[in-house]
């Protein structure tokens, strides 16, 4: 293949001659694999599968985090309606029964 220069853009990033793309039979939406070494840039057609990179099955103590969560956040609700309860409300002139006579 012949020797292609291309310009590197003020955001740094490069556009691929077409040449390029199609010795490697590469297009929009194909990933390619980039090997850096001793000044050199190699790149190669990979396949890219987003699924084989999440763990497989499902999280067997999910529920229990879950149920966790929830009895952390019960206490702490809990915990604050009694600190509420301790203060006395305050008494408005509307909330006493003689004010709307």
């Amino acid at each position: 293949m012949a020797e292609l220069r291309i310009q590197i853009r003020r955001d740094g990033s490069i556009v691929l001659p077409k040449e390029a793309l199609d010795a490697l039979n590469a297009g929009p939406g194909s990933y390619l694999k980039v090997s850096l070494a001793k000044g050199k840039i190699e790149l190669e057609k990979t396949f890219y599968d987003p699924f084989a990179e999440t763990p497989k099955g499902p999280d067997p103590d999910a529920l229990d985090k879950i149920a966790k969560k929830q009895q952390e956040k019960l206490k702490e609700a809990e915990k604050e309606f009694f600190e509420k309860l301790k203060e006395p409300p305050e008494l408005r002139p509307e909330d006493r029964p003689d004010f709307w006579d």
